[in-house]
C-alpha cells in the first residue's frame, strides 16, 4: 500500500489519504463569469507522467542551472532517500481563488507545444522541480522577449526522484498537475529572474478540439470540455481589454 508524506498536517494516515483528494470549502472562490457545476469530480493527476530526478546525478556545472536550482534550496520538501513513505504531498499552497482566466495576474500568456520534460534536484538536493521546454505557436501576452516559434522553460515545484536504492518517491502540490511531453497548452506564466525561463500558474490542455484545466481549481475546472474556438476567443477579448 502507498504510504504518504503530508506537509503541515498533523492527521492520522487513513485520514490524510482521503483528505488529500477532497477540496476545502472554506476556500471557495466566488463564482466567475461563467456558472460553474454544482458537483465536481476530483481530478486525480497521473503522477506516473511527473518527470523524474535522479538522486545520484552530481551537481551541474551550468550557472544557469545552479542559478534555478538556488531558489528551491532548504525546500520544505526536505527530499531524503531514508524517508520511509512513497509520496509526499504538499497541501495549502495553491490559490483556490484563482480565476478562470487569470490574465491580470500572468506576466505571460502563450500557445504551444511541451517538446520536452525533466525534473531536477536543488543545489543542497532538499527540493525538486520540473522544467518543461515549450515551443510556442501563439503569443497572448508578451513580456516583451517572446517570439512565436522559439523555445522557452516553464517550471513548476515537484516531481519525482527516483534514489539509489531504486525506489521512486514522488512530490506533489496537491491540485497542481504536470504537463505532458508532445501536447499543447495554453500556459499563463510568472516571470523569473532568467530571461526565457517561466513558472507556470495554471495552464489548459487543449485535446480534441476542447480544454481541460492542468489543475484542480474550481474556476478553470469550470471551463473543462469547453471548445477550444471558443475559449480562445474569450481569452483573446480578456488580452485585448486589459
Amino acid at each position: 500500500m502507498t504510504q504518504y508524506k503530508r506537509l503541515r498536517l498533523a492527521v492520522p494516515l487513513a485520514v490524510a489519504v482521503a483528505a488529500l483528494w477532497m477540496t476545502p470549502q472554506s476556500q471557495q472562490p466566488a463564482t466567475d463569469t461563467k456558472a460553474q457545476p454544482s458537483r465536481l469530480q476530483r481530478k486525480i493527476p497521473d503522477v506516473n507522467n511527473f518527470p523524474i530526478a535522479e538522486f545520484s546525478t552530481p551537481k551541474s556545472n551550468d550557472p544557469k542551472r545552479n542559478a534555478r536550482g538556488e531558489k528551491y534550496d532548504k525546500s520544505h520538501w526536505r527530499v531524503n532517500p531514508n524517508v520511509v513513505a512513497d509520496s509526499t504531498v504538499s497541501v495549502d499552497k495553491v490559490d483556490f481563488n484563482l480565476p478562470a482566466i487569470p490574465v491580470e495576474k500572468a506576466a505571460a500568456i502563450v500557445v504551444g507545444t511541451v517538446t520536452h520534460a525533466q525534473a531536477y534536484l536543488s543545489n543542497d538536493k532538499t527540493g525538486v522541480y520540473s522544467s518543461f521546454a515549450v515551443s510556442i505557436d501563439e503569443i497572448l501576452k508578451n513580456p516583451g522577449n517572446l517570439a512565436v516559434g522559439i523555445s522557452i522553460e516553464v517550471e513548476r515545484e515537484g516531481g519525482r526522484v527516483k534514489f539509489p536504492s531504486g525506489r521512486v518517491h514522488l512530490y506533489l502540490i496537491s491540485e497542481q498537475d504536470m504537463p505532458r511531453a508532445g501536447r499543447q497548452y495554453v500556459l499563463f506564466l510568472t516571470a523569473t529572474d532568467i530571461s526565457l525561463v517561466f513558472e507556470i500558474m495554471t495552464g489548459y490542455e487543449i485535446r480534441n478540439g476542447s480544454v481541460y484545466a492542468l489543475d484542480d481549481l474550481p474556476q478553470p475546472r469550470s471551463r473543462d470540455n469547453t471548445p477550444a474556438a471558443e475559449f480562445m476567443n474569450e481569452l483573446r477579448t480578456r488580452v485585448a481589454s486589459h
